[in-house]
């Protein structure tokens, strides 16, 4: 049996376990970076420094990358094991590269105010505003819904995302979680909260929910960098923001964070932001009354 069989038979059983999203980036693995290589190869044939020297090839890649890459043909091999093809799995002989520390530019408490204060476009002022005062990535922002949104708790429920592959439950089963509105964000959800009377929170001209954050991203924080004229950060880098402020000033423990940001557990938040726990370098400007 070829690798290209196997492959088929491991992206048939993951189609049907993995979200939309997640199945077309191990889908890409397989079809652009395994099959080129290995295509038509007889399964059995296939050596574990083949495999070795085939992962060389993407010396320039992270290595979350290849882990990626790594899990997937690990995958497609346990098939043929599991078939009895294979009397074992050459890619048990692989060395797991370890993730490397991500390096982490957040924006000063100074280029936040600069930054917003510059975006003309009502939803986008307010995008921003929950951006930069919650953590939500930016699909779980665009999958807000009004029924979402506890004024009289001060709570915002995260129950959704929306993207390229539909809308789904957060990036992770931790993703669904219950998080804090600041005072400074209250009136600006109220305000956006009041300009429609849609279903979402944001919504197209139409009045539709934004499919993707596409339009947010190319239309307006794009050319918002062309107007400030600081560093170009990534829009995922409002995050990374709201959680270097969080812990620079103690306003909270690398635990609750991890809850806010909607994950498992602290690890990565100390592991990513490490450097940042109260170092006093940034500040936000809210009133806090947490836990």
């Amino acid at each position: 049996m070829t690798i290209n069989h196997y492959c088929e038979v491991y992206l048939t059983i993951k189609k049907t376990e993995l979200k939309a999203s997640t199945y077309a980036k191990y889908e890409g693995i397989a079809n652009n970076k395994i099959l080129p290589h290995f295509n038509d190869r007889d399964i059995s044939t296939i050596k574990s420094s083949e495999l070795r020297i085939w992962l060389t090839k993407f010396s320039d890649k992270s290595s979350k990358s290849l882990r990626h890459y790594i899990s997937v043909l690990t995958g497609i091999f346990k098939e043929a094991y599991y078939d009895e093809v294979i009397e074992k799995n050459p890619c048990e002989f692989i060395r797991i590269p370890k993730l490397t520390t991500q390096t982490i530019y957040p924006f000063t408490s100074e280029e936040v105010d600069l930054l917003i204060s510059s975006v003309d476009n009502f939803k986008f002022k307010h995008y921003l505003h929950i951006a930069f005062y919650t953590g939500l990535r930016s699909g779980e922002i665009i999958g807000l819904k009004k029924e979402d949104i506890d004024f009289e708790r001060q709570l915002i429920y995260v129950k959704r995302s929306r993207g390229r592959f539909g809308e789904s439950t957060p990036k992770t089963q931790s993703g669904i979680r219950t998080i804090p509105i600041f005072d400074i964000l209250l009136p600006h959800l109220h305000e956006l909260f009041n300009s429609h009377d849609k279903e979402y929170l944001f919504i197209t001209q139409s009045g539709a929910p934004y499919v993707h954050n596409e339009t947010f991203y190319s239309k307006h924080w794009l050319p918002l960098f062309d107007k400030v004229k600081i560093p170009y950060r990534r829009l995922y880098n409002t995050r990374h923001t709201f959680a270097t402020m969080m812990l620079s000033k103690g306003y909270i423990t690398p635990h609750k964070l991890a809850q806010i940001l909607g994950h498992r557990d602290s690890q990565m938040v100390h592991q990513v932001y490490a450097k940042f726990l109260n170092d006093g370098k940034f500040d936000f400007k809210m009133d806090l009354e947490l836990y």
